[in-house]
């Protein structure tokens, strides 16, 4: 086995895009998503609404004379809109807007897996993904304290089969937005439907990606911006991809927020349900439909069985935070708490529950921006004991007049027993949490995860640093993350399937109807279908003969290079995008990703996006997508070969964007994937998919 790993190893082409890579540093950039439609729509609102309220997951309560941030409508967050003449007058009490969004999707798998006949070929509207035909925003302002809004949901098959397989639905259910100021300090309160609500990194929030990923497939929450997209990815690493409600936690329930108040102190309360609090397993959370079909029960809900049955029980997250703004740079402090408890009693005995306790801080030290969490949280169950884990950051904003290039600096520590479903830690690489709780739908992995440069996984002590340059009209950036496990804890190792992803999740659909865990597929059972990707689960072999549990402890590295570049071809725009992604586990440290003897898994992809700008409002999209995955001695081997896994995927890609009109695009898009292991003969797949999009705004 030593001489076949060293075989690999000479053929390894990490070393040699690494060495490359290290020339290509650039400044770091968060990719958050700006704006749903295409025109300007910020200032707009800000004069719309300035005595309304809005989501307050970035209300700033605290400064009398800070504008509001406003871009919030039916509990949806924008920036830029088609809608802003619609938004001109401030008298308006009532507002409609939305879009329409047709989407063919086809496919034709000609080597599919087994047992997915005869779903090899498939046509129709929509990828199966509950994504609207057609949003309707209806936003109402009775007066200069209250609003209220919501998103009507239309989706139509076009099957032709009758009305009953149209749907027609609130989306987000009827929120309510008040506000009020008094001598005292300024008071908000939401309630009603979904909201998209953030308190901080480790308690409600979510994993921000930074402008790393490739822009070929379009989002459905894209709007229409013909080149402003690709100029923007371009300059900021922002696509203006849409709707910024996924940089947020859907929330429902209430929320009460203030600020301004004395000593410049500010809170937020809230008690409801996010996604992980809908219910049990195959619960039916209304009491009445738990009622004996014969009705000898009466009005009184029958409750019946365990975790399976029909029955309705408490499920629920409470908490919020108080915090102090001080100096003149507006530096902040927060304490932050989440509560979660889930009953597994009609009456609430026994239950499963989760909390953390935090400290977030926002300082600004000359020119060095920082920004920390500490805290910890436990997990406790009727199966797990009540244990305590710590969770540490400190993220550090270094500009380029201290160094000679702009430096991010991340350092964390995250315990085994800290554990949250809904904030931006993975919590997922504790197996005797996941045994007793289980994995649910959609979820993206499990065990020890191969994470992007900056993604944070519990049981982890890491560092991570980003830096870049940029050199007219190219822009090179890089990101190196390593991180060591603080206990030996899962036997499994988790990688992300970047190139066809996308693709392969629509055939495996994540969300199949009365899903209870996720969507598991291909003939060996290891791939996870999750929302518009698939991670695949290595499984490792070097474990305790007694127990059948891990014995070393792991470490991970991650690099990224990425490069960008804009051009004009006479009058004509030009862009050429490249990243390379590396990632690794192994039982000893390296500095590097890198593929040896004492590798567990390496995994490396390189993506590389075109867009020519052929006419006016006119731009050709081609893509090329390499993956290379590579299993190392002490992971399950073929039984036939007697080899770890060894796979190669290629995506191919071309299409069209043509903006019609300012609010109105059609998008073409045709791939091609291929995907196999070299060792596990049964492992492969092929064929292509086209979408078409058309795509208006009103």
């Amino acid at each position: 086995m030593v001489s076949i790993l060293s075989k690999k190893t000479k053929n390894n082409l990490s070393i040699r895009y690494l060495l490359i890579g290290m020339l290509f540093l650039s400044s770091i950039g968060i990719s958050t998503a700006q704006g749903l439609f295409s025109q300007d729509l910020g200032t707009t609102l800000k004069n719309l609404l300035a005595e309304t309220l809005p989501d307050s997951s970035n209300l700033n309560l605290t400064d009398e004379s800070a504008p509001l941030n406003l871009d919030v409508v039916a509990g949806i967050q924008y920036d830029t809109s088609f809608v802003a003449k619609k938004l001109r007058q401030r008298g308006q009490k009532l507002t409609v807007f939305g879009y329409y969004r047709l989407f063919g999707y086809g496919r034709n798998i000609t080597d599919p897996y087994p047992n997915l006949a005869p779903f090899e070929k498939a046509y129709g509207f929509g990828d199966g993904y509950r994504e609207p035909t057609m949003s309707l925003s209806v936003f109402g302002r009775p007066n200069g304290k209250s609003t209220f809004g919501t998103e009507l949901f239309m989706f139509t098959p076009y099957v032709g089969l009758g009305s009953e397989d149209n749907v027609f639905t609130l989306n987000l259910g009827i929120n309510f937005y008040g506000q009020f100021r008094t001598k005292h300090g300024n008071f908000g309160v939401r309630a009603g439907g979904i909201h998209w609500y953030y308190l901080s990194d480790f308690t409600i929030g979510v994993y921000q990606l930074l402008d790393r990923f490739s822009i070929f497939d379009r989002t459905p929450w894209e709007g229409v911006t013909n080149n402003k997209k690709y100029d923007s990815y371009h300059s900021t690493g922002s696509t203006n991809a849409g709707d910024l409600r996924w940089n947020n936690q859907a929330f429902q329930g209430l929320i009460i927020n203030g600020g301004k108040l004395p000593g410049d102190l500010s809170f937020d309360l809230f008690w409801g349900k996010t996604q992980p609090n809908g219910g049990l397993t195959n619960a039916i959370t209304e009491p009445s439909l738990s009622i004996p079909p014969t009705l000898d029960a009466g009005s009184i809900p029958t409750y019946l069985g365990f975790a399976g049955d029909n029955r309705a029980v408490p499920n629920f997250i409470t908490g919020g935070k108080i915090g102090k703004t001080f100096g003149k740079k507006k530096n902040t402090v927060f304490y932050n708490l989440i509560h979660s408890e889930t009953a597994l009693d009609s009456i609430n005995k026994i239950s499963r529950k989760y909390q953390v306790h935090t400290l977030s801080l926002n300082l600004n030290l000359a020119k060095v921006k920082l920004r920390g969490e500490l805290g910890g949280g436990f997990y406790e169950s009727p199966t797990y004991e009540k244990a305590w884990g710590e969770a540490l950051m400190l993220h550090a904003f270094i500009p380029k007049d201290y160094t000679v290039l702009p430096v991010d600096v991340q350092l964390y520590q995250i315990g085994k027993n800290f554990f949250n479903q809904n904030g931006a830690i993975a919590t997922n690489s504790n197996p005797d949490i996941i045994k007793d709780f289980g994995v649910a739908a959609g979820a993206n992995g499990v065990g020890g995860q191969l994470s992007q440069v900056g993604q944070l996984v519990h049981n982890r002590r890491g560092i991570n640093i980003n830096s870049g340059i940029d050199l007219g009209d190219f822009k090179f950036n890089f990101g190196w993350g390593f991180s060591k496990e603080i206990d030996v804890a899962s036997t499994q190792l988790t990688y992300v399937h970047r190139i066809n992803g996308l693709a392969l999740s629509r055939v495996y659909n994540p969300f199949p109807e009365g899903a209870t865990s996720p969507t598991v597929f291909g003939p060996f059972g290891r791939k996870i279908s999750f929302f518009r990707g698939v991670t695949e689960i290595v499984q490792t072999t070097d474990l305790d003969p007694a127990t059948a549990e891990a014995r070393n402890k792991k470490y991970f590295n991650a690099v990224d290079i990425q490069a960008k570049y804009k051009a004009k071809i006479g009058d004509r725009s030009l862009y050429l995008f490249y990243l390379g992604s590396f990632g690794s586990a192994s039982t000893r440290g390296e500095a590097i990703p890198v593929f040896n003897e004492d590798s567990y898994l390496f995994v490396q992809y390189h993506e590389f996006d075109a867009y020519l700008e052929l006419f006016p409002k006119f731009l050709l999209t081609g893509y090329l997508g390499i993956e290379d995955a590579r299993g190392g001695a002490f992971t399950q081997w073929d039984l036939e070969t007697q080899l770890p896994l060894d796979q190669i995927g290629t995506g191919i890609g071309i299409g069209f964007d043509w903006t019609v009109s300012k609010s109105t695009g059609l998008y073409f898009r045709h791939r091609w994937i291929n995907f196999e292991d070299k060792n596990f003969e049964l492992d492969r797949f092929k064929g292509r998919e086209v979408t078409v999009e058309l795509k208006t705004f009103f």
